[in-house]
């Protein structure tokens, strides 16, 4: 076993994030290990990485264990430095001084170099070049490897600290999110290389695509517990979602007979307690009256303390009630007006970064109902071709949306909640008609404290989450204009947002690379790149 956590928690103040983890991690697995923003994925794998201890439990490690976190940290270097590994660096500067070290040609020179040749070839160093230009290829970097590592853009550092990962030797790969910044080419790539490796995986993604295809078994982090299930992703969640509905059923059984003991040990217990009426007894039957009474109190009471023994048995072996996981807030809000038929049309469009042309010619149109996805590599132009639709980038040629369209649009980065103070003012901006009701409805269903009051700089990642899906929910636009809506959000709020996009009535318009997403959602699909954008 390479990896074995033992009753693992992790206690931040007087806070538990984890307890009574269990975990074993065995060659050549891949486990998925899925959960919601802040339940505790990355602290759990630095916990499995050695970076940190736990606060209860035992962890056991064998063999070499390399871990990508998410932040980029790469320093300013050429490519091919920033990817070395730093034992590989280390072996190098070793043979290249054993090396010089041969002029001397003496013994101890001699022997010096043979251990530091066998080092380098050892870690790898005769074909490394060779090696990190497929990974850099692969991942979408540039090809040179004296390219300049410090101009490289936020997520192209990610790439190159998952090559960096990918190219250290190492027996057990932890992976943070690895499937971030990378196009569909670079995500297939990377399914592919891990699908080839001898190596044990644990991925923690909320790229289901990506772990239906690689993942083996799948462990699950909710509310400070683990629980394992088999198969991939979609496999796992439906046997989750069995074992919900029979916990549901187990559950309904065990009320209706609390509730049908409940009532018959109040019946006892009343009957018990009725007092004798001595004066409906003749003299001589008082007596008789009065022990036929007792022994009637003694044998109720006896049954109705033996009721709630047999309650506290049932209590005890009860299955606990299903959470309910309540991602969206559904208000009984009036039906947008459908708009008309030809939601948009394109004609000749081009648009230029400085002298470069990102777009040329593009002509395209959207009908009403229509959910379009738009897919292609990275810095192909999908963005771009979202704000020259929407006016926010100058360009050529002609658009034209339908007449009294009213468009509600998302960007990547939460551009739209610029200058919006509170949770009210960025409900208000989805839909202005809104009461003061409906907005602390929603409010409650987001669990804030401060109600529609609250300050969107307090929000937490969940609560920003949820208050994006209530803005989507609530929005009486008919047009979605949507750029890569999933960022930030985790497997739970992309199914929300996938079920929301389902039963959205008007035309939506999707910039993304979440591959189940766009796979079921799109009922067109067009690929944007090398300046065109063409239906597949």
């Amino acid at each position: 076993m390479l990896l074995r956590a033992t009753e693992v928690a992790r206690i931040y103040g007087d806070q538990t994030i984890f307890a009574g983890i269990h975990l074993e991690v065995g060659a050549g697995e891949r486990l998925a290990l899925i959960g919601e923003n802040g339940s505790g994925k990355s602290t759990l794998l630095r916990l499995l990485a050695g970076l940190d201890a736990p606060d209860a439990g035992t962890l056991t490690r064998t063999g070499r264990v390399a871990l990508l976190t998410q932040h980029a940290d790469v320093e300013a270097c050429t490519l091919l430095d920033a990817v070395t590994p730093p034992e590989l660096r280390e072996a190098r500067r070793a043979f290249a001084v054993a090396s010089g070290g041969l002029a001397r040609a003496d013994e101890p020179a001699l022997h010096a170099f043979a251990e530091a040749e066998e080092t380098y070839r050892q870690a790898g160093g005769y074909d490394f070049e060779a090696r990190a230009a497929g990974v850099l290829s692969g991942l979408g970097l540039p090809l040179c490897p004296d390219a300049d590592g410090g101009a490289l853009s936020g997520g192209q550092l990610r790439r190159v600290m998952l090559a960096r990962l990918l190219l250290a030797p190492a027996d057990v790969y932890l992976l943070d999110e690895p499937t971030n910044h990378l196009d569909a080419d670079g995500a297939a790539w990377l399914e592919g290389w891990i699908q080839a490796s001898d190596a044990a995986f644990v991925l923690a993604s909320h790229d289901r695509a990506f772990l239906d295809t690689v993942a083996t078994r799948t462990a699950e982090l909710q509310r400070g517990t683990l629980s394992i299930y088999p198969g991939a992703y979609t496999a796992a969640m439906t046997l989750k979602a069995s074992l919900r509905e029979a916990q549901t059923r187990d559950h309904a059984a065990y009320q209706r007979k609390r509730a049908a003991l409940d009532e018959d040990q109040r019946r006892q217990a009343s009957k018990g307690a009725v007092e004798e009426n001595r004066r409906r007894a003749r003299d001589n039957d008082k007596f008789l009256s009065s022990h036929k009474a007792g022994r009637a109190q003694q044998i109720f009471s006896a049954r109705a303390r033996a009721m709630q023994r047999q309650i506290e048995r049932l209590d005890a072996q009860a299955t606990a009630r299903p959470h309910q996981d309540r991602r969206t807030v559904r208000l009984n809000l009036p039906p947008a007006p459908p708009g008309p038929a030809e939601v948009l049309t394109v004609r000749d469009l081009g648009v230029r970064r400085g002298d470069r042309p990102v777009l040329c010619g593009v002509r395209l149109g959207v009908r009403r109902g229509e959910r379009i996805a738009l897919t292609g590599p990275n810095g192909g132009g999908k963005s771009t071709l979202l704000g020259a639709v929407l006016g926010t980038l100058p360009c050529s040629g002609a658009v034209r949306w339908g007449p009294g369209l009213s468009v509600y649009a998302a960007g990547q980065h939460a551009e739209e909640l610029s200058g919006l103070r509170t949770v009210a003012d960025a409900l208000l901006d989805a839909n202005p008609d809104l009461t003061p009701h409906q907005l602390h409805e929603v409010a409650a269903g987001l669990e804030l404290p401060g109600g529609p009051a609250f300050a969107l700089a307090d929000l937490s990642g969940g609560q920003r989450t949820r208050l994006s899906l209530a803005r989507l929910s609530v929005t009486r636009a008919q047009v979605l204009v949507l750029d890569e809506p999933t960022n930030h959000l985790d497997l739970r709020a992309i199914e929300a947002l996938e079920t929301l996009l389902l039963g959205f009535p008007g035309t939506v318009l999707l910039a993304s690379h979440d591959r189940a997403l766009t796979g079921r959602v799109a009922t067109r699909i067009w690929e944007v790149g090398r300046g065109e954008v063409q239906e597949v």
